[in-house]
């Protein structure tokens, strides 16, 4: 795919592999004429429900001493794959698109190890980039797959599209033929309700999504938009007395929702706290989630102090290294999920 500008072209080129096998390792090479690149390699999914961890976050667009401190986060956490919120970019022009996949280079582990991109789209990227330059199933940026056998699925939503309409419709009817289904994430790039008094309340998306999370069982959603920390209690829509900003909390049928994308953009106060709020603050981080029949764990990463904490080892992949600079929130340090009840 040629993209062109008035001064630059990007080149993508996609290579489709067909019958992989489940749970196993993939080398490969890239060659560009008579050049060669190092050996690289992958792991694939597994087919039976096996623990797995995988980092999410967003928003990158700016600093890149930062996001390149929180690429190579991702190195040494050495998750399954990556769910990417957007804002990869502050401009959609070539020159910071180039930049931004040089500093993704930094997520490679130093045994040639890469984490496979579930990019999200953000109000940052050009309407067709995400689509363009990450091979996404569909062309508007929504799409879900499965891990496991009625394990995992992972939903990838567009909120820089009409929420509703047809991908409201295709959100509602996904989650409900999958409602059986262990774990149902979804990650996206704006808040339902932010955690800075800069942003605005989403309320359409609100009306959108929130129903269906709640009535087909959704367990954690991963938000970005707002460059700054936070974490709820399990809540589900309500305007009941209790209630907050169209929320109320509810541990044994609640949706946890986390964020809000701090990759090296420009961090916000964390200045708009919710009556469900488990904990909130604002420095550069990343999530880092293990999914197990039983619970799923997730972790913030102070990605600044990367150069403090060892690798994960592939042996034990929901071990925490050693030194790793977990965010010590005051209601915990792991946020604990457990399946519907």
């Amino acid at each position: 795919m040629d993209r062109k500008t008035s001064h630059q072209r990007l080149k993508t080129h996609f290579v489709r592999l067909t019958e992989l096998k489940p749970d196993s390792i993939v080398y490969f090479v890239i060659r560009s004429g008579d050049h060669v690149s190092p050996r690289f390699w992958f792991r694939t999914a597994p087919s039976e429900n096996k623990p797995l961890t995988f980092v999410a976050g967003g928003d990158s667009r700016n600093h890149r001493d930062a996001r390149q401190r929180a690429n190579r986060s991702v190195a040494k956490l050495r998750p399954l794959f990556v769910c990417f919120g957007g804002d990869m970019i502050d401009r959609p022009v070539p020159r910071e698109w180039y930049d931004w996949f040089d500093d993704w280079q930094l997520t490679i582990a130093e045994d040639g190890r890469i984490f496979p991109i579930v990019a999200a789209r953000g109000n940052h990227e050009h309407y067709r980039d995400v689509n363009y330059l990450f091979d996404t199933p569909n062309k508007d940026d929504y799409y879900a797959f499965t891990i496991g056998k009625q394990y995992l699925r992972v939903y990838t939503l567009n909120s820089n599209i009409v929420r509703g309409g047809a991908q409201g419709a295709w959100l509602a009817s996904d989650l409900k033929a999958n409602q059986d289904y262990t774990w149902k994430i979804a990650h996206y790039h704006h808040p339902f309700r932010p955690h800075t008094s800069g942003k605005k309340e989403q309320d359409a998306q609100y009306e959108a999504w929130a129903p269906a999370f709640y009535e087909f069982g959704l367990n954690l959603a991963i938000e970005c938009d707002s460059h700054t920390v936070k974490r709820t209690w399990p809540v589900r829509p309500s305007n009941e007395a209790g209630s907050d900003h169209g929320f109320i909390r509810d541990d044994e049928r609640g949706t946890v929702f986390i964020g809000e994308g701090c990759w090296g953009a420009p961090l916000r106060p964390n200045d708009d706290i919710k009556e469900w709020t488990r904990d909130s603050a604002s420095f550069n981080q990343v999530n880092w989630i293990a999914v197990t029949p039983e619970k799923m764990t997730a972790r913030t990463i102070r990605v600044d102090e990367v150069d403090q904490f060892e690798s994960v080892d592939d042996e034990k992949p929901l071990t925490p290294p050693a030194n790793l600079p977990v965010w010590k929130a005051s209601n915990g340090t792991e946020v604990v999920i457990e399946p519907w009840k």
